[in-house]
């Protein structure tokens, strides 16, 4: 039997809205994908009550239907950890907040996604490391908040754990760099595992290409597989520029090709939110075949 699934991920700059559907064993069917040219930014505005009021009407057009919701937060606090390696979600969730008490001042004005984390330092066959990725809770719990009167909410967090799975159902290599207007964020993951990640504050295009050379260049695996770029800097010029000086491969953020997916004309890919709202989408239906 088919299942589907609405996603939304909204973006500083843009946000989307898709419909996805399971097709056989392994496939899905998008049914459904919209973009606006409107964000985060734009949302925190006191006369935004227009814009949220086309997110609904859109979501609206599956009434009740499970929605899972990805925002992309205004910073990330990592934080590397070890949890017992039977750990329940809700357990590890309890050990999140024992590390949030620890690791920030107001620990309440901030949530937390938990990802495996295989950086190859293993020495306790007990414990299963993690990255923890702590990130100011607003904007993320007054979307939830907005959407959640009128769709169960199976999913509410920030998009890396969703851009983290597309590599667990390739079970390849996967790299991404975000080179946003403030910030760099460089994220190497395989199988569902991160193995590295890194956040920096930047204030110009000038840090942006050094920390993304760097980041670029001490990586090795960045050399033996395409790197996947996004974020409002990510322009031809300055992918130009990267790719010239650090001779690595790069394409925009998308689906992986090994991902069966019908309906595709039905989404513009090169939305990075799309893709972002379809790995959501994809990471909430694992629970559900």
């Amino acid at each position: 039997m088919s299942k589907s699934q609405i996603a939304c991920t909204i973006d500083p700059e843009e946000c989307s809205i898709v419909r996805v559907k399971t097709s056989g064993s392994d496939g899905y069917c998008l049914s459904g994908c919209k973009t606006f040219s409107f964000g985060s930014n734009t949302l925190a505005s006191p006369k935004s009550e227009r814009l949220w009021i086309k997110l609904s009407e859109e979501a609206a057009r599956w009434p009740g239907e499970d929605l899972a919701l990805s925002v992309e937060p205004q910073a990330y606090l990592p934080l590397p950890a070890s949890f017992p390696l039977e750990a329940t979600p809700e357990a590890a969730r309890a050990y999140c907040r024992i590390e949030a008490a620890y690791f920030l001042t107001r620990p309440e004005e901030y949530l937390c996604d938990i990802t495996g984390y295989a950086d190859g330092n293993i020495t306790n066959a007990a414990l299963a490391k993690q990255l923890l990725l702590f990130y100011p809770a607003e904007p993320c719990r007054k979307v939830t908040g907005y959407f959640a009167p009128n769709h169960p909410i199976n999913f509410s967090g920030s998009t890396q754990p969703p851009l983290l799975y597309l590599s667990k159902l390739t079970g390849k290599t996967q790299v991404i760099l975000e080179l946003e207007e403030n910030h760099i964020l460089f994220a190497i993951a395989k199988s569902g595992q991160m193995e590295r990640f890194s956040y920096r504050k930047v204030k110009n295009r000038e840090e942006s290409r050094y920390f993304s050379m760097k980041e670029l260049v001490d990586n090795p695996v960045c050399r033996e597989t395409e790197v996947q770029v996004t974020g409002k800097l990510a322009d031809r010029a300055m992918t130009k520029l990267i790719r010239k000086e650090s001779s690595v491969s790069m394409k925009p953020l998308g689906i992986p090709s090994s991902i069966s997916i019908s309906n595709p004309d039905k989404c513009r890919f090169s939305s990075a939110s799309a893709v972002k709202a379809i790995s959501t989408a994809l990471m909430a239906l694992d629970g559900k075949r």
